[in-house]
């Protein structure tokens, strides 16, 4: 049975990207596909790449995306009854994988077989023949063929391939164009100098989770500690003081210093107090978003101050880049009142849906805002009638857990969903959080900064996160400090961008 090779390189990467530590990924991945299965190879390549791969006479140049109109063109050109794909910088891409792969789908006839559980740059994708034949044919652009298989899954023969050990828990891609995921494969790599096998990969990590810290990817940023609301689930008014309005030279200074990282990372604004009280809002999120490096932007905000001129700020700017949170925990003026302490629901509902309105035509900022309710005895009674009331409005709506910043806050949850096993904090391998004063948190939980890492005033950022390793290696090793107490910590399991 002849089985082809599919190598797909994503839109906007360069040879660079798909370059390893001085080896060019799509030669490895051929000369696996070509012994494992003595089948031709094609490069699916996006319009925009002008690479090395362009010149192969397998090379095939997809308009956007992978429909069912490409494989059935690819069909055309191969003669295979089976076609492998597989990512263009899967440097790991493990061979004894794909053979398992391969036998799941002609022992079983299938029409396309994928990964339950390892990481995209390990496996592959395998689509038949007999698959894309039973496609309709039509002009009209559809979803990538993968998507529509895994979305209606009980509609084709589908065999999903599993492995142990599972490692899903790491979110790691194994995908080289990913900044992040490359400095952590490289670390893997050099423990002994070559890709380890999937196996393999496990126990590599469990015996060096220092590869794992390789520079902030989430930055929680207080602008100020001003709010005008007094909500039951705060710990702002547990603090010793209200800290001030952040000054942007310090804004500045987190920003040079997660230049030198050379990572992407999201933003968020937030901390105890109100983002959009800070007199200077607007120009912080000009500069955040002047940042090449910055993938996101989020802006928690309580909505009260996320009037017109913020509505026309997000749509002049039309970065995709931007979402907005309102914490919205009231159905109406009575229930907002008693979870916000203020009687300002009407102006939320209006701000809210004056945003989507301002950005309804500007398709990047599809999806730009979202509602977060909390979930605790308080939203209970009303949270079937919440989302019966906003989703009219098209608003997706976030479930938020509350989080008591260890015993800080009056615990409000009817239900506790944290799981059993505990796993190492995603917050000490991934988050910094800066305070308005330029403090730099040990973590989220550290409210109060009583066990803070430093402050910018006095330390670059480098230093700082740096000061944050040992704690992550001995949360690794399940060594829990009591200063804080990470040991009735409940939020090691939730995680950011």
């Amino acid at each position: 049975m002849k089985i082809d090779t599919l190598i797909a390189v994503d839109a906007g990467c360069t040879d660079e990207d798909l370059t390893f530590l001085g080896g060019f990924v799509p030669e490895r991945l051929a000369s696996i596909a070509s012994e494992i299965t003595g089948g031709a190879v094609y490069y699916a390549l996006p319009p925009d790449y002008r690479g090395r791969l362009a010149a192969d006479p397998g090379a095939l140049v997809r308009e956007d995306r992978e429909d069912g109109a490409f494989w059935r063109a690819l069909f055309g050109k191969s003669d295979a009854e089976h076609i492998i794909r597989l990512h263009a910088d899967a440097a790991f891409l493990d061979p004894d994988a794909i053979r398992e792969m391969i036998e799941l789908q002609t022992s079983y006839c299938a029409e396309f077989t994928y990964s339950e559980n390892l990481p995209a740059g390990f496996s592959c994708e395998i689509v038949s023949r007999a698959l894309v034949e039973t496609l309709p044919e039509t002009e009209q652009k559809t979803l990538p063929l993968a998507e529509v298989v895994r979305a209606n899954i009980n509609q084709f023969d589908v065999e999903l391939h599993y492995r142990e050990p599972d490692i899903r828990d790491t979110r790691i891609s194994f995908r080289a164009s990913n900044r992040r995921d490359r400095r952590i494969m490289e670390n893997l790599f050099r423990i002994d100098n070559r890709i380890p096998a999937y196996g393999e990969v496990r126990g590599r990590i469990e015996k060096n989770p220092g590869a794992l810290y390789v520079g902030p990817s989430y930055v929680e940023l207080e602008l100020t500690g001003r709010c005008p609301l007094a909500c039951i689930f705060c710990y702002r008014k547990t603090l010793p003081a209200e800290r001030p309005d952040m000054d942007m030279g310090t804004l500045q200074a987190v920003l040079a210093g997660m230049r030198g990282f050379d990572l992407p990372y999201a933003v968020c604004l937030g901390g105890s107090g109100e983002p959009l009280e800070h007199a200077r809002a607007f120009e912080a999120m000009d500069l955040v978003l002047a940042e090449p490096l910055v993938s996101a932007l989020v802006i928690e905000t309580n909505g009260v101050r996320a009037d017109e001129n913020f509505a026309a700020y997000l749509a002049a700017k039309a970065d995709s880049r931007v979402k907005v949170i309102v914490n919205c925990n009231g159905l109406d003026a009575e229930t907002y009142r008693a979870a916000h302490g203020a009687d300002e629901f009407a102006r939320v509902h209006r701000n809210v849906i004056a945003m989507r309105d301002a950005v309804a035509g500007v398709p990047a900022l599809s999806g730009l805002v979202h509602l977060q309710v909390m979930k605790i005895n308080e939203t209970e009674p009303f949270l079937d009638r919440y989302y019966n009331f906003w989703e009219k409005t098209g608003i997706p709506i976030i479930l938020q857990k509350q989080n008591t910043y260890l015993g800080a806050l009056v615990d409000r949850r009817y239900a506790d969903l944290t799981p059993l096993e505990r796993t190492p904090c995603w917050h000490l391998q991934r988050d910094l959080v800066v305070f308005a004063d330029g403090t730099v948190a040990f973590c989220k939980q550290d409210i109060a900064g009583a066990n803070a890492r430093g402050s910018l005033a006095a330390s670059s950022l480098a230093e700082l996160w740096e000061a944050g390793r040992q704690s992550f290696l001995d949360e690794y090793a399940k060594r829990y400090p009591r200063q804080p107490d990470c040991r009735a910590c409940d939020e090691w399991y939730t995680f950011n961008l």
